[in-house]
């Protein structure tokens, strides 16, 4: 497991590397093959736009696993899809692009996973580091991949810290990524369209933990009992633990209950590095927060309107109803794909909260049975524009309305940032006709 490029050509064996997937990944996994003089061939599922003479015309089958020593998937391929089991056969390397990345990054790496909260984390950590003098940058499932990053410098990195949002997607199979830190901000039931169960899912991210190249390991309460739970083992002794319901209090833009846990982690991680207690606040004041999480309202006359469009699960979006408890008149707008997570906790706090809801996406007709009870009810919306002009006739234009999804928004939108805008713009013409 190193870190030097000339580990990447030895695994290929002189012979072509193939990709699977022609996303971003796949993209940042050739531009770094490219940078090695090393040859790669697509294969995708599904007929690509554009650049069609570079991508496979056939299906990745035995015949061709056999010409591959080297074979990197996109995250969107599971760890037992038939491709990567033909590679495994075959005797190839199958393993995801992270993995390619680290082979040939020299930095430090500082692994951000978790349920809810990678994002923020991943953003501020890298914000204040460059603020302190410290070259660093946020890569993976924050944007653009780690591979890129290491074909665009010549010294892959070296002297750099590469500070890396993971999904359990990308580190179901890992092999060579070993972090020089961890931080997992917590743990909750998400993902279970994809995974085969939870333990499943946390053995995943607990894959981080057993690649961990030294003993600095941040992890949230739920993180523990999670472990305990599903696996029947502690954390390690060195982790530190941190209690989501109880964190210190936070200057803005963490002032919230659901970024104070964020800061209180990343404070930490940041002190151990070194970094005084004011150059972290310094840092907090000129960061602004990922686009798409629970902030700051727009005001339609008397009703505000919140964008929490990133909460792309019930544990993300309990916290944000949270937030909100205090409201007299709340209506939660929410659904999008089923996960096939347990609705309970959600349902139960929904009625805690709010007073009525107005619900979208595959799971609209199941969360509408679930949430009648509410005080103004629960209503379904064909888009989203319908769901706002519904939410401020369903609170008679005074409260709140809270767009916490719960749910990931693919069969209506291309990802949760899409998702977002088109909330902004739809709030943004109801306010026009007001």
């Amino acid at each position: 497991m190193g870190s030097e490029e000339y580990d990447i050509r030895h695994i290929c064996e002189g012979k072509c590397a193939a990709i699977f997937g022609t996303g971003a990944s796949g993209r940042a996994a050739q531009a770094l093959l490219d940078s090695l003089g090393i040859e790669s061939k697509f294969y995708a599922q599904n007929t690509p736009d554009g650049n069609a003479s570079s991508i496979s015309e056939s299906a990745f089958d035995e015949t061709s696993a056999k010409n591959h020593k080297l074979v990197v998937y996109s995250p969107a391929f599971r760890p037992d899809h038939e491709w990567i089991r033909l590679a495994d056969r075959a005797g190839a390397c199958a393993i995801c692009e992270p993995d390619l990345a680290a082979l040939a990054w020299r930095g430090k790496i500082v692994a951000i996973t978790g349920t809810n909260g990678k994002t923020t984390l991943t953003s501020f950590i890298s914000h204040a580091l460059k603020h302190s003098g410290v070259d660093a940058v946020s890569a993976g499932n924050i944007g653009m991949p780690l591979s890129l990053f290491a074909a665009e410098d010549k010294n892959f990195g070296k002297e750099k810290i590469a500070v890396c949002e993971l999904s359990s997607f990308q580190t179901s199979r890992l092999k060579f990524l070993r972090p020089d830190s961890l931080i997992w901000t917590n743990f909750a039931p998400d993902h279970l369209d994809w995974h085969i169960n939870l333990k499943e899912y946390f053995n995943a991210k607990y894959n981080l933990v057993s690649a961990l190249k030294t003993q600095r390991f941040y992890a949230g309460y739920s993180v523990a009992e999670a472990s305990l739970k599903l696996l029947s083992q502690p954390l390690p002794g060195f982790a530190k633990i941190f209690d989501e319901n109880s964190p210190e209090k936070s200057p803005p833009p963490f002032s919230s209950s659901i970024q104070a846990r964020n800061f209180t982690m990343a404070k930490a991680f940041l002190s151990d590095l070194g970094i005084e207690k004011e150059a972290i606040i310094e840092a907090a004041k000129s960061f602004k927060l990922p686009q798409y999480r629970f902030g700051s309202p727009v005001f339609v006359g008397d009703m505000a309107f919140y964008n929490d469009s990133k909460a792309t699960n019930a544990h993300a979006a309990i916290a944000a109803l949270r937030e909100l408890r205090n409201e007299k008149n709340l209506v939660w707008i929410g659904g999008g794909k089923n996960k096939f997570c347990e609705l309970d906790e959600l349902v139960n706090e929904l009625y805690k909260t709010a007073k009525g809801a107005i619900l979208i996406g595959e799971t609209a007709k199941i969360l509408s049975e679930r949430l009648k009870g509410l005080p103004l009810g629960a209503r379904e919306a064909k888009d989203m524009q319908t769901a706002v002009n519904s939410a401020y006739k369903m609170a008679n234009g005074h409260g709140c309305a809270l767009f916490s999804p719960a749910f990931s928004s693919f069969g209506m939108f291309s990802g949760y940032a899409e998702r977002g805008k088109c909330f902004d713009s739809a709030v943004l013409c109801l306010k026009n006709l007001k």
